[in-house]
């Protein structure tokens, strides 16, 4: 590859063996130097000198609500506890609901109580805070006080081109990432059998298949109490991506803009294909009338659990919901199917980005090498296989390859799985990540072991992309008043899109929403956006990370590991 960040990624494997020994050489020096309190004053080494004192920060850590009672807290359980026993700093968490992080970071950052380490997956909110002058740069942080993250910059070069911001410095920590699947559209199997149909190929088919599973009584229990595909959050996503738009109406990608002649364009009639569809399928009555409310898709999710979902859209390998499936339905057969082909082509649902950027440090943030600190431990082999797989012996022996081998996997999902934001910064990389690497998997791991695969074979390919120009987190930053002009018109355009798909009105109103959605996006200066992704693509494309390049970096990280 040509570009010069690809070029680095080479350049960084013959600099490995470098990089390992003054690693060696340095937590040889680290250990020598160690003394053995741990408590918040420092005491003498046997030589005399005064040993470090331990620091103390907060950090931020999503509630997602699905912790045991007899586990405790999200901000006090076994796994916090042992953070603070087995970590360089005291840690206190600081909990935000995950999808209402926002308002509580907003609300932290209004009372100055924001952590001083802080972890979100909104690209844009990064931007955001970026913008507010509320991060810190971390360039000589990282070169004065960091080991194991810096040896992972070193490894992985694109870590540092995505964390650094407009100004040419580092706000931004990361993990590198397999690229895998991230979004999937399953579809029940033994229901297109029972009703002698084949998976969809054209949205034409895919509304036809949607009609038949909530008219023809798929699940055979004799009550009109089933829907053809949900609508709401990942299934609303992909059925955009379908249409080749990144503007979807859930979540934050709202990224309309497409390369055509290789120039920056803001693409409205994909968007307008998207929309006319989805108002296709809620007049048809497939879909759940109440999907506008939907937003995190539980109620979709409930619905695909209980047996009552033809199509469903799934975050990630989503084992935990296809085993509440079986349980209810034991002869539920799913499998992944490829985004049936539009005018505009075929396409592909979101993947895992190869690398992926989570963490910032407060610029108020008083400790800031405590705070490297814990980014260190955090990437390190000890965090990253204790937060993944529990306590040796405990939760997991080892098996001769080196892999994890779940003592009681009961168990451990009562003790385990709920930590699983506490891992917002270890790799997600090597022989214990990922389903297909499970040790004795479940009968339920075994079978979503083939979804994976049937994900893997119908969306990895290059030539069924992702849709846009890039991924979302390596678009640029928009400055703040652009930021401004983005959010408000778009939260505008959103509101739009979805009464038009409610209300009905055929092509009629669609060809109306997107003549008044063009209106609003003019009126309050989008053209401004539009200009500035178009400057920066033709100035900085030789160094970007563009769709292409996230495909072969993906490649790459397979031969590394």
């Amino acid at each position: 590859m040509t570009r010069k960040r690809l070029s680095a990624i080479r350049t960084a494997r013959t600099a490995r063996k470098a990089v390992y020994a003054a690693l060696a050489v340095t937590f040889a020096l680290a250990s020598a130097g160690c003394g053995s309190g741990g408590g918040s004053t420092k005491a003498e080494s046997k030589d005399g000198a005064a040993a470090e004192k331990r620091g103390s920060i907060t950090v931020s850590l999503y509630d997602r609500g699905k912790v045991p009672s007899a586990e405790g807290t999200m901000d006090n359980n076994r796994w916090t506890k042992w953070v603070n026993e087995n970590g360089p700093v005291d840690v206190k968490y600081v909990t935000v609901p995950r999808f209402e992080s926002l308002q509580k970071f907003n609300v932290l950052f209004a009372s100055r109580q924001a952590p001083d380490l802080i972890f979100e997956y909104d690209t844009a909110y990064q931007g955001q805070l970026y913008n507010q002058k509320q991060l810190m740069p971390l360039d000589d942080l990282i070169a004065k006080h960091s080991t194991q993250y810096k040896a992972m910059l070193e490894k992985y070069p694109a870590l540092k081109k995505a964390g650094t911001m407009e100004d040419g410095k580092t706000y931004l920590v990361g993990r590198p990432m397999e690229l895998t699947p991230q979004h999937y559209l399953l579809i029940r199997k033994d229901w297109l059998d029972k009703l002698g149909l084949d998976v969809p190929k054209t949205p034409e088919e895919f509304l036809a298949v949607a009609e038949a599973f909530t008219q023809k009584d798929p699940d055979g229990d004799g009550q009109a109490n089933t829907e053809g595909t949900g609508l709401s959050f990942v299934a609303g996503i992909i059925l955009n991506h379908m249409f080749g738009t990144g503007f979807t109406l859930f979540g934050e990608d709202q990224t309309p803009w497409v390369l055509e002649n290789d120039q920056v364009v803001h693409d409205w009639d994909r968007i307008r294909a998207s929309i006319a569809f989805q108002q296709k399928l809620y007049d048809a009555g497939v879909v759940d009338k109440d999907f506008v409310t939907d937003k995190n898709g539980e109620k979709q999710k409930q619905m695909w659990i209980s047996g009552k979902l033809g199509i469903y859209g799934s975050n990630g390998a989503d084992v935990s919901s296809y085993e509440a499936l079986k349980q209810n339905v034991p002869d539920a057969e799913v499998i992944a199917m490829a985004l049936p082909k539009t005018e505009f082509g075929s396409y592909s649902p979101t993947l895992s980005s190869p690398v992926q950027m989570t963490g910032m440090v407060n610029a108020s943030a008083k400790d800031p090498e405590s705070v490297m600190k814990m980014i260190d431990f955090m990437v390190s082999d000890k965090y990253t296989n204790t937060i993944q797989n529990g306590i040796e012996g405990v939760h997991y022996e080892k098996t001769s390859d080196g892999r994890a081998k779940a003592i009681d996997p009961e168990k451990n999902k009562t003790e385990l799985e709920y930590n699983r934001d506490m891992s917002m910064l270890t790799p997600l990389i090597g022989k214990n990540y990922g389903i297909k690497n499970k040790v004795n998997p479940t009968p339920a791991e075994q079978d979503y072991i083939k979804i994976y695969d049937e994900a893997v074979e119908a969306y990895m390919d290059p030539s069924r992309p992702m849709v846009g120009i890039t991924q979302r987190a390596y678009l640029p930053l928009l400055p703040q008043n652009l930021a401004t002009i983005n959010t408000n018109a778009n939260k505008t355009i959103l509101d739009m899109a979805m009464q038009t798909i409610v209300s009905g009105g055929g092509e009629a109103a669609v060809d109306k929403f997107i003549a008044d959605a063009q209106s609003v996006w003019d009126k309050a200066g989008g053209a401004q956006v539009d200009e500035f992704y178009a400057k920066w693509y033709a100035e900085k494309k030789d160094d970007a990370i563009l769709m292409s390049d996230i495909y072969e970096m993906g490649e790459q990280m397979k031969k590394e590991e």
